[in-house]
């Protein structure tokens, strides 16, 4: 136990020295030594191993030997870089070190979130284990939705932990994350930014208050979160050009998540009303930048088209068809994926329940082919409809608690402002704010018809939102600073205790109650061959066809959990009806008309 126990210590401790390397190293190459805040050095350092784990896929299996390289690489760039390093953390030697402790003793967890064991950990070992696949999307949808972070996992594939700190690694991005608002709110003097770091620090350790649950939903949420604080601060420091750092976290936040589009209506105000300093020189000193983004965008796009035949799965419009390109996905499969992802996310699960008085979701298919409930597209063809169910599910709660959570600090500072004392707001900066509260409208209506989900972009439109609008408000007002402070630490001191005692408290009880199988490390599901899942062969390749769903729930999506790829529920079997092997590439190919009948029988399978 004690030799796990460092090793799992060490395993965190060096994978965040080799991301704070890349991050070191791509703010010198990239962004000029721009960056100031360790924090943000942090999470630019994981943009970076997303760009590294697309460009070696196409080329290479993410193996053991690759994945060592890379992280060493990180290793020596931030011993070159160790001096920029002391710098930045000086003054807040304090905070990083507590901040340490807090967040390795809390990241210890014997679960894994949700979707780990359905799709997360296979598509890490197909990186782990193939170079990219053409036509993967064949072998399960769930593979090739374009979460960012999947991709970024691949690469901490190392010797002797192999896959067991990857859930762990989220923790990382979440500390990096709370450090650079923490560095945000110290070095300010100016309200708006205090009250906006604050508030987004207290917003996410009481929201996001369950390490055991984070997966690859907080990290585009982050960004977004990110995004907005620099919409504020070009708002308070008119001298210095954020263009650069909206478009950069914009990116970001889609390449993690598309859904993350739903900002654009937001992106494009805020550029509207800047266009000034898009068009001036100061545009040219970041066209590094630029260019690396745009590397980065057609790597993207191409990835996509070679895994689906579609430059954004599942959006049909955006697919080529497979009689073009041999391995993409049917078009009408792409359609019927895309209209159940719609619907479940406008509520067909809770409508399909109550109207088909199902005693589970999965028992929708008899009553959907008997017409008793709508199919996905039908719902979906009802426009409004669905508003009567929007409040069906616990998004309900999350929406309240939301508006509680990010209102309670703005209403306690706003009693204790200076009465009759204003500060004067230009009319320009009045108009700016009216342009930025109209995209958050917009970007609050495309989120609502587009991905109605609090993980899906609603924490990010509806907190960050109303953080950014009431930082705006107070900015008219004068405080007194002692009694700020005091506010300020009161908050961070409640939040704090509020997600240690959360987290704590699970990972206590679990190990005074020996629940782990080996700790610190989570325990995975057991699988075992002829019994949990078959291998069959298929023009020379072996695949393992998943026969039983893990846990209670028997009727439950079928999970490869860490089954050696390529791994598939059996019954998904029917939609691969080719594979070829050219070049040590894989090409799969479905030209097999069952296969979407497979889809309309196991919508929450595929």
């Amino acid at each position: 136990m004690i030799i796990n126990f460092f090793i799992f210590n060490l395993f965190i401790f060096i994978s965040s020295v080799s991301i704070i390397g890349y991050g070191l190293f791509t703010n010198k190459l990239i962004f000029n030594n721009e960056v100031m805040n360790i924090g943000e050095i942090g999470i630019i350092g994981f943009f970076n191993i997303f760009f590294l784990s697309i460009l070696l896929h196409f080329f290479t299996e993410l193996n053991l030997f690759i994945n060592s390289i890379i992280l060493i690489f990180g290793i020596v760039s931030f011993l070159v870089f160790f001096k920029k390093f002391v710098y930045q953390i000086n003054g807040f030697k304090s905070y990083f070190l507590f901040f340490v402790i807090l967040f390795l003793l809390s990241s210890i967890t014997l679960r894994t979130y949700a979707d780990y064991e359905w799709y997360h950990l296979p598509y890490v070992n197909y990186l782990n284990n193939f170079k990219i696949i053409f036509g993967l999307v064949n072998l399960s949808n769930n593979y090739t939705y374009g979460h960012g972070w999947l991709d970024i996992l691949g690469l901490f594939y190392l010797p002797i932990i192999e896959t067991r700190g990857l859930t762990h690694l989220p923790v990382v991005f979440y500390f990096f994350f709370i450090i650079f608002f923490l560095i945000e709110y110290l070095r300010s003097s100016k309200l708006a930014i205090k009250f906006f770091s604050l508030s987004v620090i207290f917003f996410v350790l009481i929201t996001f208050n369950r390490i055991k649950d984070f997966g690859a939903d907080i990290q585009p949420t982050f960004t977004l979160l990110i995004l907005l604080f620099y919409i504020l601060k070009s708002f308070t420091s008119h001298e210095v050009n954020y263009v650069h750092k909206i478009v950069y976290y914009f990116f970001y936040s889609c390449v993690l998540r598309i859904g993350s589009v739903i900002f654009l209506p937001l992106v494009f105000f805020y550029l509207l009303i800047n266009y000034q300093k898009i068009l001036s020189k100061k545009f040219f000193i970041n066209l590094k930048l630029y260019l690396f983004l745009s590397l980065f965008f057609i790597m993207f796009l191409t990835k996509n088209i070679f895994t689906t035949g579609c430059f954004f799965y599942p959006i049909p419009f955006t697919c080529i068809h497979h009689d073009m390109i041999t391995w993409s996905s049917p078009k009408e499969n792409v359609e019927e994926r895309y209209e159940f992802l719609s619907s479940i996310s406008k509520r067909w699960k809770f409508y399909s329940i109550q109207e088909g008085n199902l005693e589970n979701k999965y028992d929708y298919y008899k009553p959907m082919i008997e017409n008793k409930i709508l199919t996905p597209k039908e719902y979906n063809l009802k426009k409004f409809f669905w508003f009567k169910y929007f409040f069906k599910d616990g998004d309900t709660s999350r929406i309240i608690n939301t508006f509680i959570i990010t209102l309670f600090p703005f209403i306690i500072i706003l009693i204790f402002k200076e009465k009759n004392i204003k500060i004067p707001i230009s009319n320009n900066i009045k108009l700016n704010t009216y342009f930025i509260t109209i995209g958050i409208i917009f970007s609050s209506i495309s989120w609502i018809f587009m991905s109605p989900q609090m993980r899906y972009g609603g924490y990010a439109i509806i907190g960050g939102g109303i953080i950014l609008l009431n930082s705006f408000y107070l900015n008219k007002y004068s405080f007194k600073e002692k009694i700020l402070n005091i506010i300020f630490l009161s908050f961070l001191f409640i939040s704090l205790f509020y997600f240690s005692f959360k987290n704590l408290s699970y990972s206590i009880d679990d190990f005074i109650n020996e629940r782990f199988d080996s700790f610190p490390w989570p325990n995975y599901a057991k699988k075992i061959k002829n019994y949990d899942y078959i291998i069959r062969n298929k023009d020379g390749l072996k695949l393992k066809l998943v026969i039983r769903s893990t846990g209670m729930n028997q009727s439950g999506p079928r999970m490869c959990g860490n089954i050696n790829m390529l791994c598939l529920p059996s019954d998904r079997f029917i939609c691969v009806d080719e594979i070829r092997k050219i070049n040590n590439y894989i090409f799969i190919r479905n030209t097999n008309s069952q296969c979407l009948l497979q889809f309309q029988k196991n919508y929450w399978q595929h």
